[in-house]
């Protein structure tokens, strides 16, 4: 498997003029990693009625977590100040960010795609938590290379996304934001969430999975 920048220097190149790029990042073990106390989801075991609480990256691990959704209640992922914070004290994933700073540099515009629910809240935490290096090394703001309109969070409770699972709304606005971009990249840690990317055999779509 090559390298990170092995993959930076032989596979990103500078969008052609009139050429329109987007890269499309996971939040949660893709851009960044929280502190496990921050926010949970919570699991009820559906014969004795018991709640215990999970992690995101518990949950991402979770088998029950596709097909039996009823038994998990995202709480927390409703409450716009433990949502908030859970991003602004969060810790970044470095490898991803270098990633983004890369795609950013190329010309490309950013966005996420997360299955978290406030997704107001979302913007407005990650526009306080994202820098991106500019060629001399200096972290800025990324201002209006972040698109909100293209931005989402795909179990806010005031919007509706078609779809059964969490893969399957992601693959749902994947499929609307490479209508509005020549180039689209999309970059996540879930299996399921990059196999029905793939699924979509859009040749305008590339699809990588986040670095660990």
């Amino acid at each position: 498997m090559k390298s990170l920048n092995q993959y930076i220097t032989e596979k990103i190149h500078e969008l052609p003029k009139g050429v329109r790029g987007i890269v499309v990042f996971d939040i949660d073990d893709t851009l960044l990693k929280v502190d496990p106390n921050s926010i949970h989801l919570y699991k009820k075991d559906p014969n004795t009625g018991k709640e215990i609480a999970l992690t995101t990256s518990q949950f991402a691990l979770d088998p029950d977590s596709t097909d039996h959704k009823d038994w998990f209640d995202y709480r927390d992922f409703y409450d716009e100040e433990k949502v908030y914070q859970s991003i602004v004290n969060a810790t970044p994933m470095l490898k991803n960010l270098k990633l983004m700073d890369a795609y950013i540099k190329a010309g490309y515009k950013f966005c996420f795609l997360t299955a978290r629910g406030c997704e107001d809240t979302i913007k407005s935490a990650l526009k306080e938590f994202l820098r991106y290096k500019d060629e001399d090394g200096n972290l800025r703001e990324l201002e209006n290379i972040f698109k909100d309109k293209y931005s989402h969070a795909i179990n806010d409770e005031y919007k509706n996304y078609p779809g059964n699972t969490d893969a399957e709304k992601k693959a749902n606005v994947l499929r609307d934001i490479c209508k509005k971009f020549d180039e689209v990249i999309f970059v996540d840690d879930n299996v399921q969430n990059l196999q029905h990317a793939r699924g979509l055999k859009l040749d305008n779509l590339k699809v990588l999975q986040a670095w660990k």
